[in-house]
């Protein structure tokens, strides 16, 4: 039997070749530019998404990096390849892609001032060790943006929850802001701020939206 992570790993390579020309692709990257409004891209030293996909939001900061690497991790091997296949050989320098789990992020302590984690902590069969490492990876004074689909913010992502866990094999579950809440604490992180939730219908070629977002640090 595949384990959770080659469950995972098996879905995003089959969907690597669409991703970035989805019908909701303009769904992903309006919402990622969000979570990334709310991290000091210029004044912080390197950025990371884990879950990166093909690259999008790794491309967009290090253009507004100063210092250090921008980079992406992603547990299917077929999205890191397009990641490198979409990223111009002149931003080679500063952009890095690795296959990696997020339960084990392949960077030292304290590489990223600025982390990002978009629409993937749904799939994490153990979220607080992947928060675990996030805080690990994150400098003092850095900051994690946090950005899912939240099943008590939209009564439409409480349904797809209920599917999604019977029929989609690398889906764990969305959580609740309360759970959500929970894992941080239980990861030793600080939520900074509210958490925003968003509720729209027909958003960016996505029928429904029902999303949360919160930034942790240390």
């Amino acid at each position: 039997m595949k384990s959770h992570s080659q469950q995972a790993a098996n879905r995003f390579d089959q969907w690597a070749d669409s991703y970035s020309e989805d019908r909701i692709s303009s769904w992903f990257t309006f919402y990622q530019s969000i979570a990334m409004s709310k991290l000091n891209l210029t004044e912080g030293q390197g950025f990371l998404d884990v879950g990166c996909g093909t690259g999008w939001a790794v491309r967009k900061a290090a253009k507004q990096l100063k210092f250090g690497k921008s980079c992406g991790i992603d547990i299917s091997t077929k999205m890191i390849e397009n990641a490198l296949a979409q990223t111009p050989d002149a931003e080679n320098q500063n952009i890095e892609f690795q296959v990696g789990n997020s339960e084990a992020i392949p960077y030292p302590d304290e590489s990223f001032s600025s982390i990002i984690c978009t629409f993937s902590i749904h799939h994490y069969q153990n979220p607080v060790r992947a928060l675990s490492e996030m805080k690990r990876v994150l400098k003092q004074d850095g900051s994690i943006v946090i950005l899912d689909s939240a099943r008590d913010v939209s009564f439409a992502i409480w349904l797809q929850d209920r599917g999604r866990r019977y029929f989609e094999e690398s889906h764990v579950k969305y959580y609740t802001t309360k759970e959500m809440k929970a894992l941080v604490t239980e990861a030793q992180l600080k939520i900074f701020g509210d958490i925003i939730t968003i509720n729209k219908f027909m958003d960016h070629n996505k029928v429904f939206t029902g999303l949360m977002l919160l930034k942790c640090r240390k």
